[in-house]
């Protein structure tokens, strides 16, 4: 169920980094959750320059929201963000201002993968 949505402006990651950070976005997931792999998305969109602004000023925000079932810790969603956040800006070079994240729960029951309605986070995950 984990869906990362990474927005960035163009030309930021090339394909190779693309993969490579798909690849730790996933691995910092399932070490987390303990979910399999292939419960693990990421999509990459990008913006022209010229088309993201940061305080009213144009600016080449770095920009991922993550969803996840509801369920985890608050200091599981925290240990979450640290990590992806410590992974975009190894992988973009952004600044601190350059980067924000955010995390979206969705109840279980309203989400679908492999044609089966998603199961509640258990405690072991």
């Amino acid at each position: 169920m984990p869906l990362f949505t990474i927005l960035t402006q163009v030309g930021t990651l090339d394909a190779g980094r693309k993969t490579s950070l798909a690849e730790s976005l996933t691995d910092t997931h399932v070490e987390l959750s303990g979910v399999p792999r292939n419960w693990v998305h990421v999509v990459f969109q990008e913006y022209a320059s010229g088309d993201g602004f940061s305080a009213g000023a144009a600016a080449p925000s770095v920009i991922a929201t993550v969803t996840i079932r509801t369920g985890r810790s608050q200091e599981y969603k925290h240990n979450l963000l640290t990590r992806i956040w410590a992974l975009l800006q190894a992988a973009t070079a952004a600044q601190d201002d350059q980067i924000v994240i955010g995390v979206q729960e969705l109840d279980s029951g309203n989400a679908m993968e492999m044609g089966r309605v998603m199961p509640a986070v258990s405690p072991s995950e």
